[in-house]
């Protein structure tokens, strides 16, 4: 009982982080503030800094995101975050390495929580498109 309300409790913390930072991008003039809380967040919520997240391959994320062992719920947030950090999507390679992470953040939630939503089917779909047609 005590799990269940941990986890749905972190799952509706995540999901205020994560309106917050759409709120706050999609305002003119505060661009910078998401980023800043973005950036924030990663540390805070994950133990990830920017600089880990891009530098890191797919492969050596996985490993991390395996030695971390956070929940679904916690792993659909960080793709989320990430995601919505490269909107509006950019040709450049910033954005291929982070997408890819995304990526990886979706095969996980399929093959080892066995999790799967429209919504992220959807996303990785048009992520898979965008680097092959810019990237392939």
């Amino acid at each position: 009982m005590y799990q269940k309300d941990f986890l749905l409790n972190e799952a509706e913390r995540l999901a205020r982080l994560i309106a917050k930072l759409l709120g706050l991008k999609s305002q003119a003039g505060h661009e910078e503030e998401a980023e800043q809380l973005y950036t924030h967040a990663l540390v805070d919520e994950f133990g990830l800094t920017r600089e880990e997240l891009l530098s890191s391959t797919p492969e050596s994320f996985k490993q991390w995101l395996e030695y971390k062992n956070f929940n679904a719920a916690k792993l659909n947030a960080l793709a989320q975050m990430i995601n919505h950090d490269q909107e509006p999507l950019t040709a450049d390679t910033e954005t291929l390495t982070q997408l890819q992470k995304v990526l990886v953040i979706y095969d996980m939630l399929e093959q080892q929580h066995h999790q799967q939503s429209f919504d992220n089917l959807s996303k990785r779909n048009f992520i898979q498109q965008y680097i092959q047609k810019h990237h392939g």
